[in-house]
């Protein structure tokens, strides 16, 4: 079936990147030249069909619009990015923009919603509002978030269009640019008039336990898909923000986006906003999460059967894709000391490590200091001896997210049973593709480590025996109120417990 164009054109534009503001140093330009920054028609294909933009792309065929490229740019995550990186990336944004914006008569942003930088805690609602000076008020901005935003009042302020994921872990990132692209084409086609009711509360959580896939998330979720059906209502989500933030707007959020033409109670958003708000904070003490001690997970293994494998034990506190290092040695000298009774697969970002290996070359026998040369509040280093296995440039493609990865000269080295994969830059664990670049299969080891707070669980948990969650130190660990936050305004739960019902709300 053909599609008529309805003559309505969008541009398209992106800038991604998730802080971790416990993370230690900066963020510079060179983190998002190497993981990623695209112009022109290559935005369309740099997430391989699977990401936000992809989702997008389908929406506007269907609906007849022509979608505009300009910019993206992401980072991925990692500590406060600097100044002079995001004033570089900005005026890359904003000018790509700016040569197409009077051609147009939309805009779609892919962001992520948790970027902040040395003297700014809301990117997003600084680029929103960078769009809408360059607008009319009406005119249509639509923007997808990531589930771990950081939903503020100025992006509110600057748009009625926002969808963000409604899975953790993250597996909707294609129909998210679908739902933005909806909300966006209903307005540019002046199908809906698009108006966006919210309620933020005084809450947040560690990562591992915001999972929609379990009880209560899974039965918020549900009843999000209720609302969305129901009439006049356009679009719902939630965003449980990134926790390891220190800003001052910090808290979950519900969002409700509904239509203004049609014929429903003009509070309609906000009374179901106001509904999903109330149910979070009523399951707020369900979302704190306890970890296994080493010794313990240690303990389990060893006692199960050579047949029950792969033991997944997580890292969470020193997680890659949460803005954490990558370069803590904890876990590994736990297991030196007490081992795991079969192979063990391990990931540390190490870039001395990884050359010494390297400069030494596959079959040679190294002794040399491990972890602990980026976190150094937090991780030490470990003195290790074994022997090199592989060495690679770093190069592979990720499933989740799905893109190519480059982490720089990365190595493998045994020691005993335990393979070690060791990256220049920190790897995203929440697949095993890094495992699978350097020839180490998953499904045969007693035990897989992964650096990641939960995410994790999307391709780890089909192939695992079982996945344990180990308490170790890190800039995202989940017990978040031995973080020091300075800047969040109080009182804000769990760092404060005694939190009267009727003050739970921004």
């Amino acid at each position: 079936m053909s599609i008529t164009p309805t003559g309505k054109k969008v541009a398209v534009a992106g800038l991604t990147f998730e802080t971790n503001s416990f993370s230690p140093d900066l963020t510079h330009l060179d983190t998002f030249q190497r993981f990623a920054m695209v112009e022109g028609v290559d935005l369309f294909t740099a997430g391989l069909g699977k990401d936000e933009i992809a989702g997008a792309m389908e929406v506007a065929a269907q609906m007849g619009i022509e979608l505009i490229p300009t910019t993206t740019a992401d980072g991925g995550c990692g500590p406060t990015v600097s100044d002079v990186a995001y004033a570089f990336l900005k005026e890359r944004f904003v000018t790509g923009l700016a040569k197409v914006i009077s051609q147009v008569d939309g805009v779609y942003l892919r962001l992520h919603g948790a970027m902040t930088t040395e003297s700014c805690e809301d990117v997003e609602g600084d680029l929103i509002a960078a769009v809408r000076e360059m607008t009319t008020p009406d005119f249509p901005i639509a923007v997808s978030c990531d589930l771990h935003a950081h939903f503020t009042a100025k992006m509110a302020q600057g748009t009625n269009l926002i969808a963000g994921y409604q899975t953790c872990p993250h597996i909707d990132f294609f129909n998210t640019g679908k739902r933005a692209m909806r909300l966006l084409g209903l307005a540019v086609t002046s199908q809906a008039k698009p108006k966006l009711s919210f309620r933020k509360l005084k809450m947040i959580s560690p990562a591992e336990g915001i999972d929609t896939t379990i009880w209560p998330l899974k039965e918020v979720k549900a009843r999000i898909h209720e609302i969305e059906k129901l009439p006049g209502v356009l679009d719902a989500t939630i965003f449980c923000t990134q926790p390891w933030l220190d800003v001052s707007e910090l808290g979950w959020s519900a969002l409700v986006v509904t239509d203004e033409n049609s014929e429903s109670s003009p509070d309609l958003g906000q009374q179901y906003a106001d509904e999903i708000a109330n149910s979070l904070w009523n399951y707020r003490d369900k979302f704190l999460f306890t970890k296994v001690d080493i010794a313990d997970a240690v303990k389990t293994i060893n006692a199960s059967t050579p047949d029950q494998r792969p033991f997944i034990f997580a890292d969470g506190s020193d997680s890659t894709s949460g803005g954490s290092t990558g370069d803590s040695s904890f876990i590994l000298a736990a297991l030196i000391s007490n081992p795991i009774h079969g192979q063990v697969l391990m990931s540390i970002t190490d870039e001395p490590a990884a050359i010494a290996c390297a400069e030494a070359g596959v079959g040679a026998t190294v002794t040399l200091n491990l972890g602990g040369t980026r976190a150094t509040k937090f991780f030490k280093p470990l003195q290790v001896t074994g022997k090199v296995i592989k060495i690679t440039n770093g190069s592979y493609q990720s499933k989740y997210p799905s893109k190519i990865f480059n982490v720089g000269t990365t190595a493998l080295l045994n020691i005993g049973e335990i393979e070690i994969v060791i990256t220049s830059n920190p790897a995203f664990m929440l697949d095993y593709q890094l495992y699978d670049h350097m020839g180490l299969d998953v499904t045969k080891a007693k035990a897989v480590q992964a650096k990641s707070a939960g995410g994790y669980r999307a391709y780890y948990e089909p192939i695992a025996f079982a996945c344990i969650d180990v308490n170790a130190p890190g800039p995202s660990d989940n017990r978040l109120s031995e973080l020091p936050f300075t800047r969040p305004k109080r009182p804000l739960w769990p760092l404060d417990l005694n939190i009267p019902d009727r003050n739970y709300q921004y």
